[in-house]
């Protein structure tokens, strides 16, 4: 599992869909890559009308024009818009593009409205799956589940484990009680969820929000991790560890008090684990904020669950 989940992360690094040939045989003028993440999958391009799209070439769910779809269809019933879809191919996808901010620009400043808009457009994304769940089958939600879940456990804590911050015993630990929790709850203990909610993946247009790259993928936390993932997230961009080390506990009593608490700490501290051993200690990403120092020993704590 480690070693495809190793070669999953490798295939994403680049587009297999010539880029070149998608832009000439659609008669657009490449502005811009590299801007959203240094990523070249992501491309700025223009129509012969001039008006500004994004080009989107690599690591597109094989549910996301469905996902786009029936967002569209169903925006009045939910809390944000997603992007039009102007054309797309085997592999690439065409979309106007949406001038706003990103929400991570308002973690530092506005926190508590952060954390609200992030936990709407993921309690409002339920209802997009829900819908494509009428009519069709995403996979078998606990093989593929656990599969995600024990190999990313294995993949993301193997640094940290390398740089002595944690024995291996822990990481051992952690998996044993989520097998106690598969075990007790089956199926129900994941949920098809979007996996990435995160503050740049949500533009805000004056009064709109929109959503963007929907997928559908298999994750512990049924009900709450796509909220969960907002606030992981939130931590790395935040430029006061100390404050969030202190308020996303609380965020986390506020909104997810119908839920297991103990049920929600693990799967936080397994977020931890992948903010801490493949963003920070493996992939050294460059939109941290903030001490990072003060981040890996926060994030330790976290994963240990001393809070």
């Amino acid at each position: 599992m480690v070693n495809k989940a190793t070669q999953q992360q490798e295939d994403e690094k680049e587009s297999v869909v010539d880029i070149k040939a998608i832009i000439k045989e659609n008669d657009l003028q490449l502005v811009e890559t590299d801007f959203f993440r240094q990523k070249k999958t992501v491309a700025r391009v223009k129509n012969a009308e001039g008006d500004s799209l994004i080009l989107k070439t690599g690591r597109i769910d094989p549910f996301q024009i469905q996902l786009l779809m029936a967002a569209k269809k169903m925006e009045a019933q939910l809390y944000f818009k997603v992007p039009t879809i102007i054309k797309q191919g085997e592999g690439w996808i065409l979309l106007e593009e949406v001038k706003g901010q990103f929400l991570n620009e308002f973690c530092n400043n506005k926190p508590d409205w952060y954390v609200e808009v992030s936990k709407k457009v993921a309690d409002s994304y339920r209802l997009v799956i829900a819908e494509i769940l009428k009519t069709q089958s995403f996979g078998n939600l606990l093989v593929d589940g656990q599969e995600w879940l024990f190999s990313r456990l294995n993949l993301w804590s193997k640094p940290i484990v390398d740089a002595g911050l944690i024995d291996f015993s822990l990481v051992q630990q952690i998996k044993t009680e989520f097998e106690k929790a598969i075990a007790k709850k089956g199926e129900n203990f994941f949920d098809w969820v979007h996996g990435n909610i995160i503050g740049d993946h949500i533009i805000v247009v004056g009064e709109d929000t929109y959503l963007l790259d929907l997928s559908a993928v298999p994750r512990a936390g049924r009900g709450y991790h796509d909220f969960l993932r907002a606030l992981d997230f939130m931590f790395l961009k935040a430029e006061d560890e100390e404050q969030m080390f202190a308020s996303i506990p609380k965020w986390i009593k506020q909104y997810l008090s119908e839920f297991d608490e103990s049920e929600v700490r693990l799967i936080f501290a397994f977020r931890n684990i992948g903010i801490l051993g493949w963003d920070i200690l493996h992939h050294n990403v460059e939109y941290t904020a903030g001490d990072i120092e003060a981040k890996k020993r926060l994030a330790l704590k976290f994963v240990k669950r001393e809070y």
